[in-house]
């Protein structure tokens, strides 16, 4: 299951970066969050995370000097061709469409993980003005994620939204806030 969820929180935030030419190779896997708000999940979650999945890689953090982002970073071909032959693509997610594999989908505790992770990633909860009630926001630019979590929920029973402004779907439903 910690690999469906991995597989969630590099859907979101994640990338995958493979290149090789003439003499020079580039495999890494990299999450990238903001260091003011995503600082304690990266170093305390997502870096132990890598390193039990992927039998103690060495794992850097980084700051980026221009922006508040932090990188979570691990280099090697063979992980790079795991997380290729389990379905994640290299290079722009949105472009290639990336999307929740079949392996996920089928397995339902695997999707919830998956799920989950994503939701870490892209989605937010927030109190809905004038009521004693929240919302469960999750939103993706990649149109055939944002479908894929959308049908996964509702295969779950999870009931939520139509997209809405193309990106994003809701979950207002009390009991239903606390499928992670």
């Amino acid at each position: 299951m910690k690999l469906a969820e991995f597989f969630g929180i590099m859907l979101g935030d994640g990338n995958l970066t493979k290149i090789k030419k003439y003499k020079i190779a580039n495999y890494q896997i990299r999450v990238v969050g903001d260091s003011r708000y995503d600082k304690e999940y990266l170093i305390n979650y997502v870096q132990p995370l890598i390193k039990q999945l992927f039998g103690g890689v060495k794992v850097n953090i980084k700051k980026q000097n221009f922006k508040n982002g932090l990188n979570v970073t691990a280099y090697g071909l063979r992980l790079v061709e795991f997380l290729e032959s389990k379905g994640f693509k290299p290079g722009d997610k949105i472009r290639n469409q990336t999307t929740i594999p079949s392996w996920v989908k089928t397995n339902p505790k695997f999707l919830r993980a998956c799920l989950c992770g994503l939701y870490d990633t892209d989605g937010s909860v927030y109190k809905l003005t004038n009521q004693n009630s929240f919302q469960f926001s999750f939103r993706n630019y990649n149109f055939t994620l944002i479908n894929d979590v959308r049908n996964s929920l509702l295969s779950m029973n999870i009931n939520c939204s139509k997209i809405s402004k193309g990106n994003e779907i809701t979950i207002t439903k009390k009991s239903e806030l606390r499928f992670c």
